[in-house]
């Protein structure tokens, strides 16, 4: 096959992949969509605890610990820091990893600890003296430690940016809401899309991490309108050529995606509902795949999303045809 020069947006590349033959605006949707929050060094935030089954009490106290899961994976010098002690309820979160998105649906979150105040449905950094001064001694101890660490392991670049500066990277942490209910993510890196919703009711104290990016609906059919449009097969073909590559294979989606002629939902448009609606019923579909007996638990990343696929054939195939006339 000889390849064309097709285009994502105003980015042009030479192709046998599907594509248009020239420039294309970009979705209204790409303003909408962020990046989430640098939640590193993981081995200061990630923890794990006996008693964090469900929703935390605010008013609770519990004994956590690092994860040791995020632990091994963390980077030197970061890699044999181990915290515990009691932490307020009140600073416990939970957060999705990119290995926890799977087309539509998302494992259950990773909990977290964070040095965040919610007033007034704004997030906003609070440091070790002020939890302290606030007589959140528990966690205070705990963020002394981090700061501490933070300070030794870094060394000389520690004045160049603080542990707090880190978390909240271009707002990263504090831009987020809890007030929003109906969010989208997908994967910031791999090979292909996966494309999730994520109601907020289930998980209230929830904030999305770096390795995804999210964007907050207010109804939940316009959001599922956008997470059927992203898991379509045409979507995930369409920006191949402009992903690099690795040993793996393509690597980087970010921002391409959105660079995509994805139109504004419209609540009259037949084909908008339907995308909508297949959304939906692949949503509810998916998490009752996952929570079979004959779900993958311990397989790769790579091998429970193409689990969630073979098991959405159907909607999948419904969802591109519709996707493949609305950008047509």
């Amino acid at each position: 096959k000889e390849g064309r020069v097709i285009y994502l947006g105003s980015r042009a590349a030479l192709s046998t992949a599907p594509g248009v033959s020239s420039p294309t605006k970009p979705s209204p949707y790409q303003a909408a969509f962020k990046q989430g929050a640098t939640i590193l060094p993981r081995s200061f935030y990630f923890v794990r605890g006996d008693d964090l089954n469900g929703e935390p009490d605010l008013e609770k106290q519990y004994w956590v610990e690092t994860d040791p899961e995020q632990a091994a994976e963390a980077k030197k010098p970061y890699d044999d820091i181990h915290l515990s002690g009691m932490v307020e309820g009140k600073f416990i979160f939970q957060t999705a990893l990119s290995r926890h998105l799977l087309p539509f649906v998302n494992l259950h979150p990773a909990t977290v600890v964070l040095p965040l105040e919610n007033e007034n449905d704004i997030l906003s950094i609070i440091q070790s003296n002020k939890l302290t001064k606030e007589g959140y001694r528990d966690f205070a101890k705990w963020m002394k430690a981090a700061e501490n660490l933070w300070t030794t392991k870094r060394g000389d670049k520690a004045d160049k940016q603080t542990l707090y500066e880190r978390l909240d990277y271009q707002r990263g942490l504090t831009v987020q809401s809890l007030v929003h209910r109906h969010l989208v993510l997908y994967n910031a890196a791999g090979t292909n899309v996966s494309a999730a919703y994520f109601d907020r009711h289930e998980h209230p104290r929830f904030v999305v991490e770096h390795k995804l990016y999210w964007a907050a609906f207010s109804n939940a059919r316009e959001a599922h309108y956008v997470v059927a449009v992203l898991n379509s097969q045409t979507a995930n073909e369409i920006i191949k050529p402009f992903q690099s590559t690795g040993l793996m294979g393509e690597r980087d989606i970010e921002k391409k995606l959105l660079e995509l002629p994805i139109p504004t939902f419209d609540h009259e448009d037949r084909q908008h509902i339907s995308l909508a609606d297949l959304g939906c019923s692949a949503w509810k579909k998916a998490r009752k795949v996952v929570s079979s007996g004959e779900f993958p638990l311990g397989a790769s990343t790579a091998k429970q999303r193409g689990f969630i696929r073979t098991n959405l054939k159907s909607e999948l195939q419904q969802i591109n045809k519709l996707v493949i006339n609305l950008f047509a």
